[in-house]
């Protein structure tokens, strides 16, 4: 008979990838800007607290189980070992994809192998992913090999399981630490309650606290799936082990906040304090109490309850520590667009229909592999069943399956396609004028530059230094503004109109005014510059820009770039000036200057919804 519950979780799944695979669409074609709600004040959001942090951290039961197994010989948990390997090795891949969402330049993922920085912890965490979820593929190969003529590869994969095991165990306990010591760079923006020097042995044990209780949660609901009676006697052994674990988590967590004096964070009244109580009570402390309980341990319900309790308290653990513990410095909130939503649940759907697949057709759980196929040899010997709505015999097994997940994801796909955003890609932003008086509000929000026009003009000689940055000007202008010429944020644009020239001149018959009499060619490079014409009306007395030859403007940024750092620079090697760090990126890009706080004075409304834009 059918197993209509396995049927249904798997087309919701397929349904979950298919909105998923939508969004990639958009999220490649059109960038980050579009795709997510992440701004250059939160550039970590959903896609790195969960899907790269937490999925890290889901992925540690294969080093934990694999350690209590094979190294402790711990035989009772064996059935636990092989899936707990290979939801580290999906785990670890989805953390890979993860990473080529976020990325800016995807493409570039593979720069850590050649461009080595031995002094960043992320150069440490790219090698680690690399090179442990190859070794997690040595893991899980004999059992997808076991099935394959490769019987000989199989013979010397197994032989080697012990020193492979061992190894992955070493680079796992390297990389969950390693992403506490990402953490560690950002001591005044991670919220005292999650930051510590000791970030990476919090999240090394943390790590094995999740593993536990990942090992549980996945066994109780494959079980459930598959309409399976669930291994009590190994998931009460493992609710014990891990009740001591999360124990000594919460101990270590305690005494940390004490050492630092941060005991009265937690319940100083805040949000954050909040969320750190919520986050405790989740992931550790309700969780720890009750697997200590006996009566707890052998009811099956409940260890599925406080599994899932803890595999949450402790993602949120990572997202918090991340990305939601670091608003109260950054002062702006951050919620996911749903675009984010849709790729890390498409993410985590495809990883579980890998997972689903494996375990029916290789054995990974040989007694589940057997009921497997029992139940697949009487599919397709069955009689025609008709779908009930459509009344339309869809096949058996696999056949029936590939349909209907195939119409699912196509129809998921398509849905997603609809409803995404329409909006222009990230580089086609255009410029927005400065506004302001004595100071200038430049570039877009909600990190704008406030750029004191009165003080740098003084310094420059008053009146008659406007030449020195307003190089260009419209033909009877003085002072054109910048964003006239240079309207696009990251793209150059084409300042020459070609037809308003031959109109003016006289149409076809002025060619040659330009391009000169060569024939046949009249193309742009050989055309005369545009300063052998508009010296006097368009070109400044003092301009920046000695030639006017080129008929594209710089983009916005690289404009504002290039004429103001090598200025900057320069002034900052003035001992007179006294300013070292002026020409680096936070002497413009920095929030709570003395002269944002002097904008903000004189426009207080500059901030709200409809003030000075």
């Amino acid at each position: 008979m059918e197993n209509r519950r396995l049927f249904l979780f798997k087309g919701f799944m397929w349904v979950l990838a298919g909105l998923a695979a939508a969004v990639a669409v958009l999220r490649f074609a059109l960038g980050l800007g579009v795709s997510t709600a992440l701004s250059d004040t939160t550039p970590w959001g959903l896609w790195i607290g969960f899907d790269v942090m937490g999925g890290v951290a889901l992925a540690a039961g294969g080093f934990v189980m694999a350690a209590v197994v094979h190294v402790f010989h711990q035989e009772r948990y064996h059935a636990a070992a092989r899936p707990a390997i290979l939801t580290a090795f999906l785990g670890y891949g989805a953390v890979a994809v993860g990473l080529l969402f976020d990325l800016g330049l995807p493409w570039n993922i593979w720069h850590p192998i050649i461009f080595w920085n031995p002094r960043s912890p992320l150069f440490e965490v790219a090698w680690c992913v690399m090179l442990y979820l190859t070794v997690l593929a040595l893991e899980i190969a004999p059992v997808i090999l076991v099935k394959t003529p490769f019987q000989k590869l199989h013979g010397l994969l197994s032989r080697l399981a012990l020193p492979i095991m061992i190894l992955g165990i070493m680079l796992s306990t390297l990389h969950q630490s390693s992403l506490g010591s990402l953490l560690l760079i950002m001591p005044f923006r991670v919220h005292p309650l999650w930051y510590s020097h000791l970030l990476p042995e919090l999240f090394f044990v943390s790590a094995i606290c999740l593993g536990l209780s990942m090992v549980m949660l996945e066994s109780s609901v494959t079980s459930w799936l598959y309409k399976r009676e669930p291994e009590m006697e190994m998931l009460s052994g493992l609710a014990r082990l891990a009740s001591f674990a999360l124990a000594f988590y919460f101990l270590f967590k305690m005494v940390d906040l004490a050492i630092q004096h941060k005991l009265g964070l937690i319940f100083d009244g805040s949000w954050p304090s909040s969320l750190f109580i919520i986050e405790m009570l989740l992931s550790a402390v309700i969780p720890a109490v009750l697997f200590a309980i006996p009566a707890v341990r052998r009811s099956s319900k409940a260890l599925w309850f406080l599994a899932a309790c803890s595999v949450g308290g402790f993602v949120l653990d990572r997202i918090n520590a991340s990305g939601l513990s670091q608003v109260w410095a950054t002062r702006n909130f951050y919620f996911p667009a749903w675009t984010e939503f849709a790729i890390s649940l498409g993410i985590v759907s495809a990883c579980v229909l890998v997972f689903l697949f494996i375990e029916e057709h290789f054995p990974v759980d040989p007694h589940a592999l057997e009921q497997t196929e029992a139940e697949r040899k009487k599919q397709e010997s069955a009689l025609p069943a008709f779908a009930p709505f459509a009344q339309v015999w869809l096949g058996e097994g696999w056949r029936k399956s590939a349909r209907v997940y195939s119409f699912l994801f196509v129809l998921a796909m398509a849905f997603g396609l609809t409803v995404a955003p329409k909006t222009e890609p990230v580089l086609q932003m255009p410029a927005k004028r400065a506004v302001g008086a004595d100071i200038l509000r430049m570039g877009p929000g909600p990190r704008y530059v406030y750029f004191d026009h009165k003080k740098h003009q003084d310094e420059a000689g008053g009146d008659k230094s406007c030449c020195i940055c307003h190089h260009l000007h419209q033909k009877g202008d003085v002072g054109t503004p910048c964003v006239v010429c240079h309207q696009k944020m990251f793209l150059p644009t084409n300042i020459f109109n070609h037809e308003a020239h031959v109109a003016a001149l006289n149409g076809k018959a002025s060619c040659a005014l330009c391009h000169g009499e060569a024939e046949p060619v009249k193309v742009a490079p050989l055309a005369k510059k545009c300063s052998e014409c508009h010296e006097k009306d368009f070109m400044a007395q003092n301009p920046a820009v000695k030639v006017f030859d080129s008929k594209w403007a710089p983009s916005y940024k690289d404009a504002m770039h290039k004429m103001c750092i090598p200025c900057h620079e320069e002034k900052a090697k003035d001992p007179k000036v006294n300013q070292p760090n002026l020409g680096r990126c936070g002497a413009c890009h920095d929030s709570g200057t003395a002269t944002e706080k002097a904008y903000l004075a004189k426009f207080p409304d500059s901030s709200k919804p409809g003030g000075v834009k």
